[in-house]
C-alpha cells in the first residue's frame, strides 16, 4: 500500500450525495423502507482508478475486469457503518473485488485502518509498513504501538495482504526489481529506483519500501 492522492471532487458528487444519502441513512439507521439501490459512486471509478493506472489501492495488483480483480468501490468507511458518507468523495477507494468484498467487508475495527488517501502526513502508509523481502510479507513499521499498532495490524489481516498468493506475486515483482537494480552501475541505480517508485505501476508502495532498506545497506545512495 501506498499513499494515493484522490484528486479533486467532480463537480457532480455533491448533487449525488444531497439527492441519494438520506436514503442511505434511513435505511441503516433508522431501518427505514427497503435497502437503496443507486450506486452511482460507480460512475466515478474510472477517475479513481486513474490515480494509480487502475492498481488496487490496497494490495496493489492490477485491476481487471472480471473476477477476484474486477475493479470496484470500496467505502473505506463501510456504508452500512458510515451510510452519512455514503457519497462522500474522500471516502472512496479504488479497490479490486476481493480486497472489498471477500477481505474488507462491512468490517471497521475500533482504531479503523490506515487510509491510502490519508491528508495527514504522519498518518499516511509509509508511516505504517515495512516489506519482508524475504517472505514477500508487509508487516508493521518498526517502533510502532499503541492504535498505530492495531491499525496497521487490522489493515494488513483484515484487507489479506499476506495471503499467500498476493504474497506470491509481489515477491517476483521485488525479486525482478532487485536484480534488474543491482545488475546496474552503482552510478545508475539511484536514477533506475526513482524511476520505478515515480510509476503508477503494481506494487509501487512495496518497492518504494524495498528501496528505503537498500539506501540503509548501502546499495544505493542516500537521498
Amino acid at each position: 500500500m501506498r499513499w494515493i492522492d484522490r484528486g479533486p471532487e467532480p463537480t457532480d458528487v455533491a448533487q449525488y450525495a444531497q439527492q441519494y444519502t438520506p436514503g442511505w441513512v434511513d435505511y441503516f439507521q433508522s431501518g427505514a423502507g427497503e435497502r437503496p439501490t443507486d450506486f452511482l459512486w460507480s460512475l466515478f471509478r474510472p477517475a479513481l482508478g486513474q490515480s494509480s493506472n487502475n492498481n488496487c489501492w490496497y494490495c496493489e495488483r492490477q485491476c481487471d475486469f472480471a473476477g477476484d480483480l474486477a475493479p470496484t468501490i470500496d467505502h473505506f468507511r463501510p456504508l452500512s457503518l458510515f451510510p452519512q458518507l455514503a457519497y462522500a468523495w474522500a471516502n472512496w477507494i479504488f479497490s479490486c473485488r476481493r480486497c472489498n468484498s471477500d477481505n474488507k467487508k462491512d468490517n471497521w475495527p475500533e482504531p479503523g485502518y490506515v487510509d491510502p488517501c490519508a491528508d495527514d502526513v504522519a498518518e499516511r502508509p509509509e508511516r505504517y509498513f515495512d516489506y519482508d523481502a524475504e517472505t514477500g510479507e508487509i508487516i508493521p513499521m518498526n517502533g510502532l504501538s499503541g492504535a498505530a499498532l492495531q491499525r496497521a495490524r487490522h489493515t494488513i489481516n483484515d484487507l489479506g495482504l499476506n495471503k499467500l498468493d498476493v504474497m506470491y506475486y509481489r515477491l517476483q515483482w521485488t525479486r525482478q526489481f532487485l536484480a534488474d537494480l543491482l545488475a546496474l552501475p552503482v552510478s545508475e541505480r539511484q536514477a533506475f529506483a526513482e524511476y520505478i517508485t515515480q510509476q503508477p505501476a503494481e506494487y509501487a508502495g512495496t518497492t518504494t519500501m524495498l528501496v528505503a532498506q537498500l539506501r540503509q545497506t548501502g546499495h544505493l545512495h542516500p537521498i
